[in-house]
């Protein structure tokens, strides 16, 4: 994989994205046909079924630009998604906003208010004579309709470190991006600022549970609260791989390596994937160059989706005895096999769980105070219902991250080969336990399925509500 952080004068500064659990025999990937054939693409982003990519390909036919190595300066690069999955023929982005040397990774915020892009901070070799020429975040906003020239992030350096490979919160008010600064990790860490008050505020690193002594690069952030991003370490399989981790409102949880065949023996990196995750693009070096690859996973679908049954113990127990005279010194009493009794005809007893009880009626002597005998005994067989059992909160707040977990399900013979989870907000999701945030409020029906590791027509499905309050 080719660098991002360049200095054009002397160096590359860098050598060198699903609530997802990928199975490998499930997941399709592709080359997609906008690949140069010797050059490298990488950092796919889409937004209005356009695609835009970074490419050091040859993109005007009079002139060439090259760096200090002879190689083709990074532009960014967008072609349409057509209606068959196929894609237009791609096009330069050339803007007068842009450097005429590195320009590469671009963002949106949702509503294309903000626009996020990575570029030489000198926009000409003359201009950065002598110095380090190194890579800065800028920021164009829309303002009535028309962009605005770029603005510097605050927190660039023209002399100590580049900034760059930015990804934004879908309101565009939080970034995440890399960053070689002193004070890290490692070689680059991931680091997060927030627009506050008119201002972004000061740089937060993400911390050792996400960055490593070694490379942390491309974060994507998913609209489920799902941080993206690539890493030589957290035990990769060779070379760049792509893991993710969410805010469980204290810390990032502990990174989770995405499996075959979209990580490989080599470098795979910076993703884009749909808000519903059944689809998305992804960079890798696995033919050669560094080339972007189009992946589909497509979710079983669950014709037969069942309301979640709350397992209930309490029953009402009665018997039509002989002895039902206040005068006689007699009384019943039930004994429920749980270490617990009860005197009367008819009484009602919640059992703690599941198990087998053994039940029994015995008539008491009053005045003695002794069993007389037993009028009726029996085993009770109390079973769980089988069923994908949902655990999660009945309310959460927008923005709240929440926990889902299928963890508690009783499936008895059923070995499940994998849980998909249907949120309601056309997100999906894969994994006995996953994380969400909701980001609308609203009443939504949560739907988790799971299809048997012996039989992949043997399915089940339970649904059950949620709540989300601002």
């Amino acid at each position: 994989m080719k660098s991002l952080f360049y200095n054009i004068i002397i160096t590359l500064i860098v050598s060198s994205v699903f609530g997802i659990d990928l199975l490998s025999q499930e997941v399709k990937v592709e080359a997609i046909p906008n690949n140069s054939a010797l050059k490298n693409d990488f950092a796919p982003y889409v937004i209005d079924s356009t695609l835009y990519f970074t490419s050091n390909r040859k993109h005007e036919f009079l002139k060439t630009y090259l760096d200090q190595n002879n190689e083709g300066l990074y532009r960014i690069y967008k072609t349409d998604i057509l209606l068959n999955d196929d894609f237009s023929k791609e096009v330069a982005l050339n803007s007068s906003k842009f450097s005429k040397l590195n320009t590469s990774s671009i963002c949106f915020s949702q509503d294309k208010s903000k626009i996020f892009i990575t570029q030489n901070q000198y926009s000409s070799v003359k201009r950065s004579k002598g110095r380090d020429n190194l890579l800065g975040i800028f920021i164009i906003d829309n303002e009535e309709g028309k962009w605005s020239r770029p603005t510097a992030f605050a927190y660039n350096s023209r002399r100590s470190f580049s900034n760059g490979q930015v990804t934004a919160t879908p309101d565009g008010n939080t970034i995440f991006y890399v960053s070689n600064q002193d004070g890290g990790f490692g070689k680059t860490d991931i680091y997060q600022s927030t627009y506050e008050n008119g201002a972004w505020t000061e740089p937060v690193n993400l911390g050792d549970k996400v960055n490593t002594e070694g490379q942390e690069l491309f974060p994507f952030y998913h609209p489920s609260g799902k941080l993206y991003f690539a890493s030589d370490e957290h035990k990769s399989e060779g070379g760049l791989d792509i893991f993710y981790t969410s805010w469980n409102g204290k810390e990032w949880t502990t990174p989770v390596h995405l499996e075959e065949p979209i990580n490989s023996p080599y470098d795979d990196f910076s993703c884009y994937i749909y808000p519903e995750e059944t689809e998305g693009f992804f960079a890798s070096n696995r033919s050669g160059n560094d080339d972007i690859y189009r992946f589909t996973n497509p979710y079983p679908t669950f014709p037969d989706v069942s309301d979640q049954v709350e397992d209930n113990y309490c029953f009402t127990l009665f018997e039509n005895g002989p002895f039902k005279s206040d005068t006689l010194p007699y009384k019943y009493k039930w004994y429920f096999g749980d270490g617990e009794s009860m005197d009367g005809i008819e009484v009602r007893h919640c059992f703690p769980g599941p198990g087998m009880y053994n039940v029994h009626l015995s008539v008491v002597d009053t005045l003695a105070n002794v069993d007389l005998f037993t009028v009726a005994q029996y085993e009770l067989e109390l079973k769980q219902t089988q069923q994908v059992y949902i655990t999660c909160p009945d309310t959460v707040k927008v923005n709240e991250p929440v926990t889902l977990s299928a963890s508690k399900s009783v499936l008895k013979d059923f070995k499940p080969a994998q849980y998909y989870w249907n949120l309601g907000n056309n997100n999906r999701a894969k994994g006995v336990t996953i994380n969400h945030i909701f980001r609308t409020k609203g009443t939504y029906s949560i739907e988790c399925g799971v299809i048997a590791e012996d039989n992949i027509t043997n399915k089940m499905a339970s649904k059950r509500k949620i709540v989300v309050t601002e």
